[in-house]
């Protein structure tokens, strides 16, 4: 966990994760496996990345400024102490998940340290220096013919729609803000796969202000409906939790922990493999709720709206809730219910081939 916490933007949130979410005792009560993560080989980042990026990682400190510039590494991914060795503990732990998920030890695995949505082949971006969501769908791959991606961040997933964007192998969704100036700046409805991937990827650009019943709604209408269509043997689902209200990031959607904890809840009835991995979240207390949440909703656990009483209970004040992370946001929800609906159907017609 020590290496998890050496990403500038996310310093203590990995801590509080992991606290909260032992401290409700949902883990004890369901049998699960705390496995600690080890750092992935070089050999295996080269699965995706190229090798003089990661050569640019494991000597990041050498680098001259131009250099920099070329493998992404300034702005929002600078270098800092530890960089290599937190970006082989980030791959491994999504790694190790799949291990479990293709030998049949287990139906469901956790890494919410994981989730690197943005890492392109010799690029960093976002803060994502490697690609730990592509390099455990080829993992998966290695055993199950089918797998569908779902991505909840409030960013869209731009590199992992571009590493799987020709194939069919690899369904993708993301439900994510479009804007001119919003970061990636891709994400487009009209982007749905190529060549033998053509229509095997779904974007669903939302606008500011999206609360939560419209997005579970978008959930179990579009997400669930191309689970029905593609069949996956496997499901990988992404759960940024900058789409919160008042991530100070994300800054766009209205959310609370109970809709993500609603998706999960979703997820976990269909009965498939699912490996689950985190994402954007930079209110790190409102994200160790909402990730305590879905991990409960994941298990078929409920739990108390109350905050238990841990090292770090004083961080959660005034609400001292689970659910309730703070004052309702007072943006207006600019996304039109029965608009949105339709893009729904729309997107499962393209996945249906029609």
């Amino acid at each position: 966990m020590q290496l998890s916490l050496l990403l500038p933007v996310n310093q203590d949130r990995s801590t509080l994760v992991h606290s909260l979410c032992q401290s409700t005792g949902v883990l004890e009560r369901s049998g699960v496996a705390v496995v600690e993560a080890t750092g992935a080989r070089a050999e295996e980042l080269y699965d995706y990345h190229s090798k003089e990026y990661i050569a640019a990682l494991a000597y990041s400190r050498r680098l001259s400024e131009r250099q920099c510039q070329q493998f992404g590494l300034v702005d929002d991914c600078p270098v800092f102490p530890g960089l290599y060795e937190y970006a082989q503990l980030c791959a491994g732990g999504s790694l190790q998940a799949p291990a479990a998920l293709c030998s049949s030890e287990a139906t469901l695995a956790f890494h919410w340290d994981g989730g690197r949505h943005h890492a392109h082949k010799s690029t960093a971006a976002g803060f994502c220096y490697v690609n730990d969501v592509v390099l455990a769908i080829l993992r998966l791959l290695g055993s199950f013919r089918r797998v569908m991606y779902v991505d909840l961040d409030v960013h869209h997933g731009d590199a992992v729609e571009e590493a799987f964007y020709l194939t069919r192998k690899v369904l993708t969704i993301s439900l994510h803000k479009a804007g001119p100036l919003f970061f990636p700046g891709t994400g487009q409805m009209d982007r749905s796969g190529a060549g033998r991937g053509s229509g095997f990827n779904l974007n669903l650009p939302l606008k500011d202000g999206l609360r939560d019943e419209l997005f579970t709604d978008i959930f179990k209408t579009l997400v669930a409906g191309a689970a029905q269509l593609y069949k996956p043997d496997c499901v990988v689902l992404q759960c940024g939790a900058d789409g919160l209200a008042h991530d100070p990031l994300g800054n766009a959607f209205s959310l609370s922990p109970r809709s993500y904890a609603a998706c999960a809840a979703e997820a976990a009835s269909w009965g498939m493999p699912l490996l689950v991995l985190g994402g954007g979240g930079y209110n790190s207390t409102a994200t160790a709720c909402c990730w305590t949440a879905m991990t409960a909703a994941f298990l078929g656990q409920d739990l108390e709206d109350d905050i238990p009483e841990h090292p770090f209970f004083d961080r959660y004040g005034p609400m001292y809730q689970i659910y309730t992370v703070g004052k309702p946001a007072l943006r207006p929800d600019l996304n039109q219910r029965d608009d949105v609906m339709r893009k729904c159907s729309a997107l499962l017609k393209v996945l249906a081939g029609e």
